[in-house]
């Protein structure tokens, strides 16, 4: 560990977050998962948001619905036991003149000992009057010796494990101590001089901004930045890809045909036109990159393996990397059915089950297991990746990276905005599938409160005396006992119908033999957490209940409801618990489309581009949608950039 440096000393930017007075290995650690190693990685943590902030001395109308800060003294607590064993705690303060206002935290009922009577505090969120009471929400609870924010108030990412008051702690240390005499960025494209500024000064705005326009200043310098970085590493991918030779895989009309005869579907137009599309890139000079998108139950898997069979046919190897290893079993057990009696060696590569390609045509489904160095992909001619939000871009490339050049295919059921694909997939080709498959039907979605559980039953009842089966999804495994978890909504629905359970920390055996028995019909109701939402296959499956449907994003719910009415009979998803915005959206419409927008207008760009999503680090300035023209400048002027250097 790194000798913490007193208040005064000059750390160097790439120094260790440990230099600074406090951050131990346990901080470090978990300042780590959230991608802030060094000095430079705590500076650039910017906040997500940064809104106008009225100060009072006490609460007025006037400034309802606004940000503002009030100084007020404890003057009562008190906790609440809500349905469904949630909490809520209440603590009243008292400011000066002796009108009173309130905040309200859920389910934290520890916090009630945080806040002894007389105590004073400084209380930052958006004053609300509910009658003649006056709640603080969003509400930010400041030591009185805190110091202020400014006229600004500027939230922060969360980081799991560090809370706000030691973050702000550090941030502060970090910018008094931070050598700037060493801090050198990036130069940008000539053609974005306009944006050539000294960044020490920014950085401080970003972090102590007198007021929003300074603020705005300096983050709009920074997007530039995060946008520059991305959009070099598009120009990269790209040009890597064009100007390797890649291996050639023609599809005439007599393999076409064979092709389209080995899978079990009647492809929509969209399937066929897509599909048609793959196989011309397939054929060179240059390898393809390809996105295909499309809805949960629009036939993405199948044009996935149309692309897979014109590889296979010229001896190639391919590998279809999945998220979760049921996604990759049950990929593998119903491609192994469509291929019997070929020449083709479907085979399954996860951390349970580890098979060896063999010589020949080889088809390898597998999980992030395929990613691993040991694993040798001879002959590697194309690479598919289902549910790309679930993987980085530097995944993409770590198996890209196993064979020489090899085709590249990236899939994904959240259809993604225009300006979300132009980040994310800007070294890609677009291609969408908009229609359903004959007999597929779009899935209504239903909300139902938690209160109204014995409708829930009856409805599961319902589905199965109609000869359908049911999916019942849960938002964790949980603790025997555990309201919610997996394990006990299974032992409860137990009592009632013929139940099966599977999660992530079953056995791979213990999982196929619950899928079994549920396709075969020995058990009516399947009970799981979200490994239901990547492709279990179900077609009897006529309803899904989702339990505490609060608790998942929307992109998940559309998923989870994909997984029902795949078959002849019209599927119904009921949406359980607190109906949120995401509840609503979900309820409201059945397009995908529609539905990432609404999910990118709720959760914003930052979270929706995260990590694992982007494989570029969270964006921590840029917002791609609001910030569409400058991205469309910066594009441009990476690329000409990038022209000027070809020889």
């Amino acid at each position: 560990m790194a000798r913490a440096a007193d208040a005064t000393a000059k750390l160097a930017p790439s120094a260790a977050v440990t230099a600074l007075a406090g951050v131990g290995p346990t901080s470090a650690q978990r300042l780590a998962a959230a991608g802030i190693a060094t000095l430079l990685d705590l500076v650039t943590f910017f906040p997500r948001r940064c809104r106008a902030l009225r100060e009072l001395v006490a609460p007025d109308e006037s400034a309802a619905g606004e940000l503002v800060r009030l100084t007020g003294s404890v003057h009562a607590t008190r906790n609440a036991w809500l349905p469904g064993r949630r909490s809520l705690t209440t603590v009243v303060f008292a400011c000066d003149d002796g009108s009173t206002f309130e905040t309200q935290f859920f389910n934290q009922p520890w916090l009630k000992k945080n806040y002894p009577i007389g105590q004073r505090r400084r209380v930052e969120g958006v004053l609300v009057a509910k009658g003649r009471r006056f709640v603080v929400q969003q509400a930010r609870v400041l030591p009185l010796q805190a110091e202020p924010s400014g006229e600004v108030q500027l939230r922060y990412p969360e980081i799991e494990g560090i809370g706000g008051a030691r973050l702000q702690q550090w941030l502060a240390l970090a910018l008094a101590t931070l050598d700037w005499a060493q801090l050198a960025l990036p130069p940008l494209p000539a053609a974005l001089h306009e944006f050539a500024q000294e960044p020490a000064p920014l950085l401080l705005a970003m972090h102590r901004p007198p007021d929003l326009a300074t603020h705005e200043r300096a983050r709009r310098y920074f997007a530039v930045r995060e946008a520059v970085a991305l959009f070099s590493a598009v120009e990269r991918a790209r040009r890597a890809r064009s100007v390797r030779p890649a291996r050639a895989f023609a599809v005439d009309e007599p393999l076409a045909a064979r092709i389209l005869a080995r899978i079990p579907l009647q492809l929509t137009d969209d399937q066929a036109t897509a599909l048609r599309g793959i196989w011309g890139r397939l054929s060179g000079p240059a390898a393809m990159g390809a996105l295909l998108q499309g809805a949960v139950g629009s036939g993405k898997t199948a044009v996935a393996i149309g692309a897979a069979l014109a590889v296979l046919a010229r001896g190639g190897l391919v590998a279809f990397l999945a998220p979760t290893e049921l996604l990759a079993e049950q990929h593998h057990h119903n491609v192994a059915r469509w291929l019997a009696g070929t020449e083709v060696a479907v085979v399954l590569h996860t951390a349970s089950s580890k098979g060896r390609p063999p010589a020949g045509p080889t088809l390898v489904f597998g999980t992030h297991a395929l990613l691993t160095g040991d694993v040798a992909l001879p002959g590697l001619g194309l690479v598919v990746v289902d549910e790309q939000h679930r993987f980085g871009v530097a995944q993409r490339m770590q198996l890209v990276q196993k064979g020489d050049n090899p085709h590249v295919l990236v899939m994904t059921a959240t259809p993604i905005p225009r300006t979300l694909a132009l980040v994310l997939f800007g070294d890609l080709d677009v291609l969408t599938l908009r229609q359903r498959p004959p007999g597929r039907r779009a899935v209504r979605a239903f909300h139902l409160p938690t209160e109204k559980w014995a409708r829930t039953l009856r409805s599961i009842r319902r589905a199965i005396a109609r000869g359908g089966r049911v999916f019942v999804v849960c938002p964790a495994v949980g603790e025997e006992g555990e309201k919610g978890g997996v394990l006990r909504v299974h032992e409860s629905l137990q009592q009632h119908f013929r139940c099966g359970l599977v999660h992530g920390r079953l056995a791979a055996a213990e999982r196929q033999r619950a899928l079994a028995l549920f396709r075969d019909g020995i058990t009516d109701v399947l009970v799981g957490t979200t490994v239901l939402e990547g492709g279990v296959d179900g077609p009897a499956a006529t309803l899904v209940v989702v339990v505490a449907a609060d608790r998942f994003g929307i992109a998940t719910l559309h998923q989870l409801r994909g997984r029902v009415g795949r078959g002849t009979r019209r599927g119904l998803a009921l949406l359980c618990g607190p109906r949120t915005e995401r509840v609503a959206a979900v309820c409201r419409t059945t397009d995908g489309f529609e539905l990432a927008e609404a999910d990118l207008a709720l959760r914003g760009s930052g979270e929706l581009l995260g990590t694992a999503q982007s494989g570029f680090g969270e964006l921590r300035a840029l917002d791609p949608v609001d910030d569409l023209p400058l991205l469309l400048q910066v594009r441009a002027a990476v690329q000409d950039a990038a022209a000027e250097r070809r020889p």
